[in-house]
């Protein structure tokens, strides 16, 4: 039975009987110490048991096996190596098997202060939430391939809280202006490609990358999401024939990147948007005036293709019933 210990919680164990080989191992909290207890009686009790064999990878061993083993998968697996890497860099490489939470957090803290001294550096708490879930996400993984035995020392590590960011959309004015601006920009496909973001919430390079067969009987397919779920949006009659008119049946509907020529506009309509918002403020603000019209967020939610409900109720309080209540039964409405 684990044990408290003045650096955590000890296991003493004999997983082969009482004249089998001794194991004794300590844990940072109990339920850590009382599962590996269990798993290695039980292990011992079937017969399957095997002295464990002492762990001398370093952190940069485990992130190439947690990539080798299953982060290639990742549709952003390449990019997020490089992340990790950076991170095991910055760390020192440490044993794996020393790597405390701990560590991480005096890591965390260092990073933040970086940040205090230089401008140039682009440290922000969400990218330190990031790079703590990536890192996470290693032990965890290679833990359930039991290419891990030991424990996550990131588990359970609370992340940097922040603050809800603000919702930031375009006013029907603004849209007017920007379209104008579009119509008038000297790439010929930008606003085509930004009317189809406002009309069906579809991130940019979902829009940019269509194809024409995926255009069909009055929907648009999104094939190529963020997630890699396929969804189906309705368009107009209007839209669709604009969206044919001079374009190959098979292969991309636009040829040429639209990103800057989209930039330039929104510049010349003197619109001001967050850092990161360029053209993701389109998304925005489809999402804002579904619900301002009254629209299901149910169904905001299917359209945006949304894994949970929780990233689409954000845009709830912008419909005009919510929190109504409000008026009618605050203190100052029943005088």
């Amino acid at each position: 039975m684990a044990k408290k210990c003045p650096t955590g919680w000890k296991v003493d164990i004999r997983p082969e009987g009482r004249r089998g080989p001794r194991v004794r191992k300590i844990f940072s909290t109990k339920r850590e110490a009382e599962t590996f207890e269990k798993e290695q009686m039980a292990l011992g009790l079937k017969g399957d048991w095997k002295p464990p064999v002492k762990e001398t990878r370093r952190l940069q061993d485990l992130i190439d096996d947690w990539f080798s083993l299953h982060g290639h998968t990742l549709k952003d697996g390449s990019k997020r190596k490089v992340k990790l890497d950076a991170i095991c860099k910055r760390l020192g490489n440490p044993l794996a098997r020393t790597f405390t939470g701990e560590d991480f957090l005096r890591y965390r803290k260092q990073r933040l202060s970086e940040k205090l001294k230089s401008r140039d550096t682009l440290v922000s708490p969400n990218n330190l939430n990031h790079e703590q879930a990536y890192l996470s996400a290693v032990f965890g993984t290679l833990t359930k391939l039991r290419n891990w035995a030991l424990s996550n020392p990131m588990k359970d590590l609370p992340k940097i809280r922040l603050d809800e960011k603000e919702l930031i959309f375009l006013e029907s004015s603004q849209i007017k202006t920007l379209l104008v601006e579009l119509e008038n920009s000297k790439n010929p496909d930008v606003l085509l490609v930004a009317k189809l973001c406002l009309a069906t919430g579809s991130r940019w390079g979902e829009a940019e990358s269509l194809r024409a067969e995926q255009v069909i009987q009055g929907k648009v397919h999104f094939t190529r999401t963020k997630n890699s779920k396929v969804r189906a949006v309705p368009i107009s009659v209007d839209l669709e024939a604009e969206l044919r008119q001079g374009k190959p049946r098979t292969g991309r509907l636009f040829s040429k990147s639209c990103h800057d020529a989209f930039k330039g506009a929104i510049q010349r309509a003197g619109i001001q948007l967050p850092d990161g918002q360029m053209t993701h403020v389109l998304r925005h603000t489809f999402a804002s005036h579904y619900m301002m019209n009254s629209g299901n967020i149910l169904q905001l939610k299917l359209i945006l293709g949304h894994q949970s409900l929780a990233m689409t109720e954000r845009y709830a309080k912008l419909a005009p019933e919510h929190l109504a209540d409000a008026v009618t039964r605050n203190p100052l409405a029943n005088l």
